[in-house]
């Protein structure tokens, strides 16, 4: 009887584990045709990563219930294709420059940021996007400009420097234009500005008029804690937040999405499911345009787009599913998010809450001696954070380094004052940006004392630097519970009921 019972727990363990091992390796194949498409002219690239793809087929064959899926063969081979031709048209595309002296309008594609003494923005010409930097009086012009704004120029466009070609080409940045003169349109710098744009234009400045009433340090964090947009942040503030291990809070990252859509869902929750996908859509779509399309958002708003589909076809998905969907989908659209950082910390950190928070909350609840269904309201909030900052430890560690210790309880600290900055901040900013300015103090006077609170946290947290010593520690002390979490997790799920 415990053997046929084991024996029905196994075959259901892997009904639900298939699709979801076709989704991890469908976002593989993917990925490494993006990296082939890189150079595709490279025959060791390409010998490689067919090897791999092949190899992961192959592992198909092994699966008893994907064994018997004739096309997924078919279906990853596509994948792969789809992913060395859209990475390949991409890099073509920012490898062709049209160069010379040009006279007319372009289109800004980032914010102005001043650098010094000059202004930076990247502004597009004729479908191709060029570096621009800004000094004397038309450094002040440039300022007074947004992304999505049209102005007139006149200048030379010119190569990329070769020690900064490759970076800025992952930015789809072609060149460099060199501004003689720089002017308004007739029509006005919004002219050509989709709804979208000019919606998140309308709202942005609304949510800047609500937060008049803050400090301009305290105004610049806010920004940067609702929509993303750090450009006011000074630099020492953007440096202890790094140091701190709090700079993905300025960072748009799902929780964000998560609250927007948590806005909209009263009218949302009103219409008929079709209806409800496409304004879903629509939604997401206008939140990334407001956000400025940092790869954060973009993986963010990928995953909801995703989920919105399932959900309305009357499927359901794991959030890993959802999650590798939504990296294959973001990767076929904008290739160059595979070289990414901001992009890999975004996904790793989604996997580790996806992947390792049930494992670590069912450990936690052990050692309390609560039952793995109520583990408290404890290990809700720890479990998650650390789950996390295991999920980015990789990517993290490898680029910037080993990170503090203080980092864990810093974000415990001061995620939860900052989500409800992020949750509260976007209404009562818009409500403030049209109240009297005595009235909008007192509407914006607890958000204040929010951004406050997560200021004084990241500025506590990048002066107290332990030794490397303990730093490392604490890493290891971090791993070995989360190996230990996944392998109770794992065998109390093997147990029979």
């Amino acid at each position: 009887m415990i053997a046929h019972q084991n024996s029905d727990s196994k075959n259901s363990d892997e009904v639900q584990r298939s699709p979801l091992e076709m989704a991890v390796m469908a976002a593989l194949v993917i990925g490494i045709g993006v990296w082939i498409g890189e150079r595709r002219g490279e025959g060791p690239r390409i010998v490689l990563g067919v090897m791999i793809v092949f190899g992961l087929s192959c592992s198909l064959a092994w699966r008893p219930v994907l064994a018997r899926n004739r096309n997924a063969w078919l279906v990853l081979l596509v994948f792969f294709a789809s992913g060395v031709l859209r990475s390949d048209h991409e890099w073509r595309s920012v490898k062709a420059p049209v160069l010379g002296s040009y006279q007319g309008q372009g289109v800004l594609r980032s914010d102005p940021r001043a650098h010094g003494r000059s202004v930076h923005a990247i502004l597009e010409i004729e479908g191709q996007r060029f570096d621009v930097w800004a000094y004397g009086p038309n450094r002040l012009r440039l300022g007074r400009y947004r992304a999505g704004e049209v102005i007139g120029v006149d200048g030379e466009r010119r190569e990329l420097a070769p020690e900064k070609a490759r970076r800025r080409q992952l930015r789809h940045v072609v060149g460099r234009f060199d501004i003689d003169s720089l002017s308004t349109v007739p029509n006005g710098s919004l002219s050509r500005a989709s709804p979208m744009i000019l919606a998140a234009h309308r709202v942005r400045s609304a949510l800047g008029d609500g937060a008049r009433t803050l400090s301009t340090h305290e105004s610049a964090l806010f920004a940067g804690l609702v929509y993303g947009d750090d450009t006011a942040q000074p630099p020492e503030m953007i440096d202890r937040f790094r140091r701190s291990g709090l700079a993905h809070l300025t960072a748009v990252s799902g929780q964000n999405v998560a609250y927007i859509l948590a806005i909209a869902a009263p009218v949302l929750s009103r219409l008929r499911r079709s209806t409800r996908l496409i304004l879903t859509i629509v939604v997401l779509g206008w939140f990334a345009v407001l956000t400025r399309q940092e790869a954060s958002v973009i993986r963010a708003s990928t995953m909801a787009g995703v989920a919105a589909v399932v959900f309305a076809a009357g499927r359901r998905a794991s959030g890993g599913q959802i999650l590798c969907a939504a990296a294959g989908v973001a990767l076929l659209v904008d290739p160059f998010l595979a070289w990414s950082v901001s992009w890999w910390l975004s996904m790793s950190g989604a996997g580790g809450l996806i992947y390792l928070t049930p494992a670590v909350t069912r450990l936690s609840a052990r050692w309390r001696g609560n039952d793995a269904d109520s583990p408290g309201w404890i290990s809700r909030w720890v479990s998650p954070m650390c789950a996390a900052q295991i999920g980015v430890l990789p990517v993290s560690a490898a680029v910037f380094g080993v990170p503090s210790a203080w980092s864990i309880p810093c974000n415990l600290l001061a995620v939860p004052v900052a989500g409800l900055v992020m949750l509260a901040g976007f209404p009562l900013a818009l409500a403030a940006g049209f109240m009297p300015t005595w009235l909008a103090g007192v509407l914006m006077w607890p958000l204040g004392v929010g951004v406050r609170w997560v200021d004084s946290v990241a500025a506590l947290g990048s002066r107290l630097r332990p030794p490397a010593l303990v730093d490392q520690v604490v890493v290891g002390v971090l791993i070995v519970m989360v190996l230990v979490a996944m392998w109770y997790h794992r065998r109390e799920r093997r147990v029979p009921t």
